[in-house]
């Protein structure tokens, strides 16, 4: 990533950055998704470099089982457009990625509480079926639920206040030989 016209120009019209910021500050969730967020070109880029990085596989049981690995963002479009729409200055981020498979998952877990932050999720995974399990979902642990709809090259920006975390479902049966792709970070 460093080139001109990483996102979709839609976004990046004064008008809609407008609308995307104020629907992130002031809604009661304060989240936004966006659907088809880089240009194809840079979407399939990207899904080709994480699909090579080195995964690791990383299972607590009673927490979460997948595959990890990083990646740094420091493409300045991308950081220009996160800091406008979250009023936060950023340079850079560090994203975990996650590639997911049969049986993967990360449940709740009071030893594994994270602290307030806003949280960047990207979907690089093509033609997912949300009936296979692996949606991101962030919960109050009162009973309300927001889940992320499963969506290829889409992003969602999620600001996670007290008491709010998330989890990724349980990759079922039905998934069989398919691979979940996503990139998490937290600022």
């Amino acid at each position: 990533m460093g080139r001109a016209n990483e996102i979709n120009p839609h976004y990046l019209e004064p008008e809609h950055k407008q609308k995307i910021r104020k629907s992130f500050l002031h809604s009661d969730f304060p989240a936004v998704l966006l659907n088809d967020f880089f240009s194809k070109e840079l979407y399939l880029e990207l899904q080709k470099k994480v699909l090579s990085l080195n995964f690791k596989k990383d299972a607590v049981i009673l927490h979460h089982s997948y595959a990890v690995s990083s990646i740094k963002v420091t493409s300045r479009e991308f950081c220009d457009f996160i800091s406008f729409v979250t009023k936060k200055k950023v340079d850079e981020i560090t994203f975990t990625a996650y590639l997911l498979t049969w049986k993967d998952y990360m449940i709740l877990n009071d030893k594994y509480l994270e602290k307030p932050g806003i949280d960047l999720v990207i979907d690089l995974t093509d033609n997912w079926n949300a009936e296979w399990g692996g949606v991101v979902t962030f919960t109050n642990g009162k009973g309300t639920v927001y889940p992320i709809t499963p969506t290829e090259n889409s992003l969602a920006i999620v600001e996670r206040k007290k008491n709010l975390q998330k989890y990724i479902q349980y990759l079922n049966h039905y998934a069989k030989d398919q691979k979940r792709l996503l990139l998490i970070a937290t600022l």
